[in-house]
């Protein structure tokens, strides 16, 4: 594409670079509880004793990237909440003590609308609301861009709200979701949620997020997921089992439409590298019932982190009526354990499998490309069945620490295990197939920053090593 000839898209796609560039700059600094001094100071000041304090400092409005997108994030004001949950009240500054950096790990799925309320009282350090930007640039939608706000008060009986607009400009399409959950006891484990959403969604399996996906496009011409839109509705109830996992079941309908591929697509560099079509899809309504199963894992530089998944099993059709009938099931179970101060092992274990009917290609499992077998091509194995194996152990090589981060270079070494096949009978039997296997090394300069990875097909000597370039973790 001549950029000349369309100066507008040039700009946008400068701009979105450019944001995105700011953004990953931007260090989200981490509070902790002020003193037993200021503590006093705090009631003094006519706080009710019973009242958690959460000291935040007035700040200018800053950007910081999100997991998966560019956030907006005004001004922060001293607040408390007392016991109840009542309106935030504003105090006297305090002096800001700053804690080991943390953050909280889940397997990239689903619509993201609502944050888990611990990652939220961690991340969002006593406020009740949150306002973001959203952007993306993909070769189905161009660029797509919106709003996704959040209002939620965890462990408390108000309800949680979160809603995204957005507007995709090769697709002319509005977006939107929205979710609320309503609490059914003061706990907050139990609740009851509905959504509505309609969304450009990918396979599950393709994990690169937004930002990431963004620059590839670019500036080297490569989209790393396949898209659809899904559209509909649907109502759960949710368990937070402390210790285990979060149980929810779901009834769900959806509508599924194929995408396709814009022409207009702007890369900055490799133009003459030819860009892989957005696949159609089956298109059709799908009514299903879901059990889901997901955890969390919070990691901090003390301790890496823990186990955490998700796990899934679909029923669709039958009784429930759509065009679709099927069961299907997909694990995804990773773990990231500290073996010693300069050494950790990342762990992933993938299952999916389809029990009964016949998958549509957009439920289907892929497996190849840099989300899993970094040796292969996106989705060189494609089937009703899939199993993969990852492990991978970094190395910090002179680690250098400073406040709030840990920088140096961290040596990497991988093995990816695994294969996606078809089996008619809907039988899982991974004991009779060939599975691949890849294996490499890498380079990162830090533990979740730029990472420069190099992958061989093992079991193929004549097969070219495969590079990539990652901005975080893989898993």
């Amino acid at each position: 594409m001549d950029l000349l000839r369309h100066p507008a898209r040039a700009v946008a796609a400068a701009a979105l670079v450019l944001a995105f560039a700011t953004s990953a700059r931007a260090q989200q600094p981490r509070f902790s509880l002020g003193s037993v001094r200021e503590a006093a100071a705090w009631r003094g000041a006519g706080v009710p004793a019973s009242s958690p304090i959460v000291a935040l400092p007035s700040a200018p409005s800053t950007y910081a990237l999100a997991s998966d997108t560019l956030s907006f994030h005004p001004s922060l004001q001293y607040e408390y909440w007392d016991s109840t949950g009542h309106e935030p009240l504003s105090v006297a500054p305090v002096r800001v003590n700053y804690e080991t950096e943390t953050e909280w790990l889940r397997a990239p799925m689903g619509d993201n609308l609502l944050d888990h309320p611990e990652p939220w009282m961690t991340g969002h350090h006593g406020r009740s609301r949150d306002l973001g930007i959203t952007l993306d640039y993909n070769r189905s939608d161009l660029v797509r861009y919106g709003l996704h706000f959040q209002a939620q008060r965890p462990q408390t009986m108000y309800p949680r709200i979160g809603a995204r607009l957005e507007y995709a400009t090769g697709r002319k399409r509005t977006l939107y979701g929205i979710q609320m959950e309503q609490p059914l006891l003061p706990t907050a484990r139990f609740v009851l949620g509905w959504s509505a959403v309609r969304r450009t969604e990918h396979p599950e399996l393709q994990l690169v997020d937004d930002v990431e996906n963004s620059l590839a496009l670019l500036l080297d011409r490569t989209d790393y997921r396949d898209y659809f839109e899904r559209e509909g509705a649907s109502v759960y109830l949710s368990w937070r089992v402390p210790d285990f996992s979060t149980v929810s079941l779901h009834l769900r309908q959806a509508r599924y439409r194929s995408t396709g591929t814009s022409d207009e697509v702007v890369s900055w560099f490799n133009l003459q590298k030819p860009l892989r079509p957005n696949p159609a899809i089956d298109d059709g309504d799908a009514h299903s019932v879901l059990i889901r199963l997901e955890r969390l894992a919070q990691r901090s530089s003390s301790s890496r982190a823990g186990l955490y998944h998700w796990i899934e099993l679909e029923k669709a059709g039958g009784q429930l009526g759509g065009d679709f009938d099927y069961t299907r099931l997909l694990g995804d179970v990773r773990s990231v354990l500290r073996l010693t101060p300069a050494t950790t092992l990342s762990l992933r274990g993938v299952i999916g499998s389809c029990f009964d009917g016949t998958l549509p290609i957009q439920k289907r499992f892929g497996a190849g490309g840099v989300d899993g077998l970094r040796g292969h091509q996106l989705n060189d194995f494609v089937g009703n069945q899939v199993v993969l194996g990852q492990a991978e152990y970094t190395i910090g090589m002179w680690a250098l620490r400073g406040e709030g981060f840990e920088s140096g270079v961290h040596a990497i070494t991988f093995v990816d295990v695994g294969t996606a096949w078809d089996n008619p009978a809907n039988h899982w039997d991974p004991q009779r197939q060939r599975f691949a296997g890849d294996g490499g090394f890498g380079l990162a300069t830090s533990e979740d920053n730029i990472r420069v990875y190099v992958a061989h097909d093992l079991s193929d000597p004549d097969a070219p090593f495969v590079w990539s370039l990652r901005m975080r973790r893989p898993f």
